[in-house]
């Protein structure tokens, strides 16, 4: 017999059933099959309201308390992976994966004489107080027993709820415990009200009305995630009709039958929303990628090496091109790869959606280069680098992948990140004309000035240039399921305790996929840098322990979306560099960590948080390790700027917070202290006594790197933030 009280389960559960059965409206689909692209498994059915046995565990009873108790089934879980069971006698319901059913047996049988419809008197006893149902036993699943569960909406003041006495009992008649909020991960009973919704701390009210207007407009644009979702999209099949069209224009491949004895390679399309600077739509680029990770070396591909711009690479052009004043463009070229020809044989699966893709033993042999071969890269590579270096471009010995020209015209840069090029320069005219000159050699598209560069958001305005990853960051959360979670105040705990111990993670692909996404998002947060280093280190054997400090992070990116670095234009070009280590820092190992960061024209351009690779035997040898670490940075960004046509002022001011190490830098005489170190850290010294690098002292307060080295209190966190120049939006210009 059904209780008018769990109407709402009864609908839940409807719902459920119904989104997993197949439709003739959807080709004899379920909902779910086609929501999600895979198969629905219905194993897990059961009869509503039959009787289940819910499984208690050891330590929620004793001796002699039964190991089950009885309950009614009334569902399944929207939150977790479970079976929602309702306990008649607390009047709790709760989600459990350890329940045994008899769906041979309704929970409620109707009397005899009463009419249908109506309630069971007899089932219901007096509802126990509160601190008796502290002491019953509950599901094994949550973790804690009492705050997790939650009671079922009930009339209890109505006269059912006075029927349900069970007669002649000694307890006096209490009411049941008052309703309270439920918790995230119980949210099926009512209406939850998200505590710290993501709209409080990603905003854009202190943002200039453009590019306000641009991350509207960019946040509210979705991607799809496989060829199924796209499928359903009128404008995503048309974009893919469009690329199967210029693949086949640009003779690409041709179909043949699979030669005996040879491998194919599978196919696969990645979908990406082009923007322009002003946050409208260019295009809808749908990409057909090879499955390269499956070609052979020495069969279907020999070299693979090609140069792409390094991120800090980038920064320091940002910075020189903010500091010269400089206009900053962005191109994207079409179809790029396509440009590269093949020498070696590969065979390729015929791409879903292709109009000869049910033809058994037919296969596309490539004749030009395919995004996801593992030889393509270098091919586009060698077309563009020839076409740039005949236009008297000059390839910079510091980054292969910056192409400078220097000429009566004025200087002209060319910065190349696979398909992505930043074009910047003194002349306006040279820019134009460049662009030109692309435009008659490749399909490339103009998206104006720089806005919009692999999936960094910057804002022009007098007070500077601001980068930041806000879309990315919100994107990331929604993937994690952490949008609606409490956010933290700084990446890692204060009372952290590092530990290898701790449950395996039965899938480690979730936390190398987080932690990936995490390295990513440095190129533009310093402030996470030290976490993610630390993190980063468990990538092959993660725990549920590490898993909660990928969370901790997420959650303090949850209370800073839009955080940011800022470029200035500072009228200088004055190379500095701090340099800190925590010596035996790491309580696993003893090994100390290196941090280091540099600064061009007063602007921050590249940071490093790292594990040093030997064990240190004083705190000198770990900062004297370090400062060698930052002496290599600090020469090949000298370097770089060259390239660019700047001079940097010498000597390069080093700052170190250890006297120790200053003195072996510049004093060749301590060997019983330093014969044991490498002879490659001795770098440093070459540098320090030729005059190229000068070290100064710095105070622990003021060193900058600490904050890479180890876990900063909150307020020292902050203060640390703001000199490096990582802040929040700034104040609309």
């Amino acid at each position: 017999m059904f209780q008018k009280k769990f109407w709402s389960q009864g609908i839940q559960t409807a719902a459920y059933i119904i989104n997993r059965l197949p439709s003739s409206v959807l080709n004899f689909k379920s909902p779910f099959e086609v929501l999600k692209g895979r198969k629905v498994d219905i194993t897990h059915l059961r009869v509503f309201g039959c009787t289940c046995f819910v499984h208690v565990q050891s330590n929620h009873r004793d001796k002699f308390d039964p190991r089950a108790v009885k309950c009614v089934f009334l569902g399944y879980s929207s939150t977790q992976k479970g079976y929602k069971c309702y306990n008649s006698q607390t009047r709790k319901l709760f989600v459990s994966r350890d329940v045994h059913f008899d769906e041979s047996n309704s929970f409620f049988q109707l009397s005899d004489n009463e009419p249908q419809g109506e309630h069971i008197c007899d089932l219901f006893p007096t509802p126990i107080p509160v601190e008796a149902a502290i002491g019953t036993p509950s599901s094994p699943q949550l973790v804690q027993q009492f705050s997790n569960t939650e009671e079922v909406p009930t009339e209890s003041n109505t006269q059912d709820d006075q029927q349900a006495v069970v007669p002649n009992t000694s307890q006096s008649r209490r009411n049941p415990p008052r309703m309270r909020h439920p918790p995230p991960r119980l949210q099926d009973y009512e209406t939850y009200t998200t505590r710290y919704p993501l709209a409080q701390v990603a905003h854009s009210i202190n943002t200039s009305s453009s590019h306000s207007a641009f991350l509207i407009k960019i946040s509210k644009e979705t991607e799809p995630r496989n060829f199924e979702e796209a499928n359903q999209s009128p404008v995503w099949k048309k974009a893919m009709h469009d690329e199967l069209k210029a693949l086949d224009d640009n003779r690409t491949w041709s179909i043949v039958k699979l030669p005996k004895g040879q491998k194919i390679v599978g196919a696969k399309w990645i979908y990406k929303i082009k923007f322009n600077s002003d946050g409208s739509i260019e295009r809808h680029k749908a990409r057909l990628v090879a499955r390269g990770f499956t070609q052979t070396f020495g069969v279907d591909y020999k070299e693979t090496f090609a140069p792409v711009a390094k991120m800090n690479s980038v920064r320091v052009l940002l910075s020189v091109a903010i500091n010269c004043g400089w206009s900053l463009y962005q191109m994207d070229v079409k179809n790029a790869f396509l440009h590269g020809d093949l020498e070696e044989d590969v065979y390729m699966r015929l791409p879903p959606g292709h109009p000869r893709e049910g033809e058994a033993g037919m296969v596309c042999k490539l004749h030009k280069a395919l995004y996801g071969l593992k030889q393509s890269p270098r091919a586009w590579y060698s077309k563009l680098s020839s076409v740039l270096l005949a236009s008297s471009f000059k390839r910079s010995h510091a980054d292969s992948s910056l192409f400078v020209r220097h000429g009566k015209a004025g200087t002209l840069v060319v910065l190349v990140y696979v398909d992505d090029l930043i074009i910047t320069g003194d002349n306006v005219d040279e820019i134009k004309s460049l662009k030109l000159a692309l435009h008659n050699t490749f399909a490339i598209k103009d998206l104006g000035p720089l806005k919009y560069f692999l999936g960094i958001e910057m804002d022009n305005s007098s007070n500077g240039m601001f980068l930041n990853q806000r879309k990315y960051v919100v994107d990331l959360l929604d993937e994690a399921g952490m949008k609606e979670s409490k956010p933290a105040r700084t990446p890692l705990s204060s009372r952290l305790k590092i530990d290898v111990e701790g449950e395996p993670l039965s899938d480690i692909c979730v936390y190398q996929r987080l932690v990936g996404k995490l390295i990513y998002l440095t190129i533009t947060r310093p402030d996470i840098t030290y976490a993610v280093s630390l993190v980063s280190q468990f990538m092959h054997s993660p725990t549920t322990h590490h898993l909660q400090i990928v969370k901790r992070i997420l959650r303090y990116l949850k209370g800073t979306v839009d955080r940011g670095i800022i470029m200035k234009n500072n009228g200088h070009f004055n190379l500095v560099g701090y340099s800190d280590s925590d010596w035996a820092g790491n309580s696993i190992d003893r090994k100390s960590t290196t941090g280091y960061c540099t600064f061009i024209g007063g602007n921050l351009v590249t940071w490093k948080s790292t594990k040093q690779t030997v064990v240190a035997r004083s705190s000198a040898e770990a900062e004297y390790r370090a400062m060698a670490s930052i002496a290599c940075e600090l020469i090949w960004l000298k370097t770089l700027l060259g390239d660019l046509g700047i001079i940097c002022p010498t000597p390069i001011t080093l700052h170190c917070d250890n006297q120790a190490a200053m003195h072996i830098a510049a004093n060749p005489v301590f060997h019983e202290r330093t014969k044991h170190i490498e002879v490659d850290c001795h770098f440093v010294r070459d540098q320090v006594q030729s005059k190229l690098i000068e070290t100064v002292y710095t105070r622990s307060c003021d060193q900058l790197a600490d904050i890479f080295t180890k876990i900063l209190a909150s307020a020292q966190f902050e203060r640390m933030l703001s000199k490096l120049g990582s802040r929040d939006f700034p104040d609309p210009a």
